[in-house]
């Protein structure tokens, strides 16, 4: 078969286009130190790659939630810890109302002042705000201030509700964020903050003593213990929920380096296979363009 000249040329010329578009390839690749230049180099890599750095977006944005959620959690533990310290000493004194040293008027008076001191105290923990100025233990209602004294009535009363505030920090997890003073302060129908009402004004009342303010000092004893238990079984939830969020924590640094290795594998380059793809290409280049290059100086008189 017979080749013309504007054939040769075609020919020639496609194979020098195909390896220099080769060489740049190469190029390309080693100054970015990717394989994939574009999803059609590798159309099964590229949707490995999509799929991994989703999940990989999916895990930093829960590892954002997680660490939210331990600064939140943390927070509760430590107005936890105030308020069990507050009620054992809140405990502490009302056992030692029944004291004879502590039946006098005066001996009263003070028992009362301090008390009413660890009722403000366990009031504004209550109420507190997280640094948005939302109310921590209010439920899903964090514009309201969970405790207030009715002026009607003179009760203390809860204005929140008993919803938690779900944080997912895993694909099939969450994790509730906060926690309610109803659930802490109000729950088995005692209540915390009327018990010490009602007992500061019983030692404030001189008409109360012997066997009524007994009496009074034993129902708070046991609205007082009530309340311990709460704290303390709410602390143990939360001290819990931040144990689970560090095992979550390690499982996504895990997967993290797992999702690493294998978008490196699909991605990254292989130098010293890029650098003999180049050299190969640039020879078949080279040879091309001398090929090329002696067939353009044969002619029929240079031949006889």
């Amino acid at each position: 078969m017979r080749l013309s000249t504007a054939q040769l040329n075609t020919v020639m010329l496609t194979s020098m286009q195909s390896s220099t578009t080769g060489v740049n390839k190469s190029f390309m690749q080693l100054n970015s130190g990717e394989k994939m230049l574009k999803p059609s180099d590798d159309p099964l890599g590229s949707v490995q790659l999509m799929m991994l750095d989703r999940e990989q977006a999916n895990i930093g944005q829960f590892q954002k939630n997680i660490t939210n959620l331990e600064a939140q959690l943390g927070k509760t533990e430590s107005h936890l810890d105030a308020s069990n310290n507050a009620v054992l000493r809140v405990q502490e004194l009302v056992t030692s109302v029944l004291n004879a040293s502590n039946s006098t008027v005066e001996g009263r008076e003070a028992i009362a002042t301090e008390l009413e001191s660890l009722l403000d105290q366990l009031a504004d923990t209550a109420n507190s705000k997280n640094p948005n100025g939302d109310y921590i233990f209010a439920g899903t209602k964090t514009d309201t201030q969970p405790i207030t004294k009715d002026p009607a009535t003179g009760k203390y009363v809860y204005n929140g509700n008993g919803d938690q505030r779900m944080v997912k920090v895993a694909e099939s997890m969450s994790i509730p964020a906060n926690q309610t003073a109803e659930d802490i302060f109000f729950n088995g129908g005692s209540d915390i903050f009327n018990t010490l009402d009602k007992t500061i004004a019983d030692l404030r009342n001189p008409a109360i003593e012997g066997a009524s303010l007994t009496a009074s000092v034993t129902a708070a004893q046991s609205d007082i213990d009530s309340t311990l238990n709460s704290i303390n079984r709410v602390w143990t939830d939360v001290g819990g929920q931040r144990n689970a969020l560090t095992m979550v924590q390690g499982s996504h640094e895990d997967n993290k380096l797992v999702n690493s290795k294998l978008i490196g594998d699909v991605k990254d380059l292989d130098y010293s296979e890029a650098i003999l793809e180049m050299n190969s290409q640039m020879a078949a280049l080279q040879a091309t363009q001398m090929t090329y290059s002696k067939i353009q100086n044969l002619s029929l008189f240079k031949l006889m």
